[in-house]
């Protein structure tokens, strides 16, 4: 059963998952604090960061720069707070996700909800790479399941 879940996931997000080219991101929210020290930008209230067609809203996202003062690039995003992470018709919540761009991978957990069309997921922890199109979605620690709604044509 294990493995029939996880050949069903795989295929359910193999063919929306693969890498993105190299985009600009977009942060829109309330409110925004720069901490230089940190070399962080801070999004707070409504959340938003685009990078084509993917999309994560929050109520707080953290975007983590790199430390060279020219030319500056996001290299990892934290979501906290009512997460919401889109991308090609697959819309997964959560309550927290980081987003490593570097390696093109992004895990979301708490009381994860995965959902293409009518299709549902729902476990503690997911992660996606982005760059292979494979995907784990994993229980909680007290022996909670992964749960899966799949319908069928019959």
């Amino acid at each position: 059963m294990n493995k029939l879940f996880i050949f069903l996931f795989y295929f359910f997000l193999l063919n929306n998952s693969y890498s993105q080219e190299t985009q600009s991101i977009e942060i829109i929210a309330d409110e925004m604090e720069w901490n230089k020290q940190k070399n962080e930008a801070i999004a707070l209230g409504n959340a938003k960061a685009t990078k084509g067609n993917t999309v994560i809203i929050a109520n707080k996202i953290i975007a983590t720069l790199t430390d060279t003062s020219k030319d500056q690039q996001i290299v990892k995003l934290i979501a906290i707070g009512k997460v919401k992470f889109t991308r090609m018709g697959e819309v997964a919540t959560g309550k927290k996700a980081i987003y490593d761009l570097e390696k093109d991978i992004i895990v979301i957990k708490g009381n994860v909800n995965l959902q293409k069309d009518k299709n549902i997921m729902a476990g503690e922890s997911l992660i996606i790479n982005l760059g292979t199109g494979l995907s784990k979605l994993s229980g909680s620690n007290n022996n909670n399941k992964v749960k899966m709604k799949y319908n069928t044509k019959n």
